[in-house]
């Protein structure tokens, strides 16, 4: 009974989370870039990383543990950021949006988030989202030019 109790759990948190931002796996990233200034140092200790299974260890926990609670709570243990989700381009699309790449969502809080769209010719904007009740505005740079409804 408390085995199958337990593995309940971890599929219910392993299997219901998001992609994530890797924050653990990103800050041993960080620490090898910063390591040294010589590319070859760094592939030293890139591969000391992975032999001695930091890298792998980190990574595992990511998709386990911190990504996970990042889904739930919405917020990142490790690095306190909200995760991006990914938007549906057709929903994109009805803003007037056209030749999009990527659209991305992040919230910032209850009622705020950013929206990010990365074009097909390579060109970035950052879009400010309000929701209030079941609508929201998107504007940039303080310019509203969409409303819409959650469904």
């Amino acid at each position: 009974m408390l085995k199958k109790m337990i593995l309940s759990f971890l599929a219910a948190v392993t299997l219901t989370g998001c992609m994530g931002r890797g924050a653990l796996t990103q800050k041993v990233l960080k620490f090898n870039l910063k390591a040294s200034e010589d590319r070859w140092n760094r592939e030293w200790i890139f591969l000391g990383l992975n032999i001695t299974l930091i890298y792998p260890i980190c990574a595992l926990l990511d998709v386990i543990v911190f990504n996970s609670v990042e889904f739930w709570s919405g917020e990142n243990p490790i690095n306190g950021q909200s995760p991006l989700v990914d938007v549906p381009l057709d929903e994109v699309e009805k803003m007037g949006f056209n030749n999009i790449e990527k659209a991305q969502i992040e919230r910032i809080c209850d009622t705020e988030a950013k929206l990010y769209l990365d074009f097909v010719n390579g060109d970035r904007a950052t879009f400010d989202v309000v929701r209030t009740d079941m609508n929201y505005t998107v504007s940039y740079r303080g310019v509203e030019f969409y409303r819409g409804t959650i469904k």
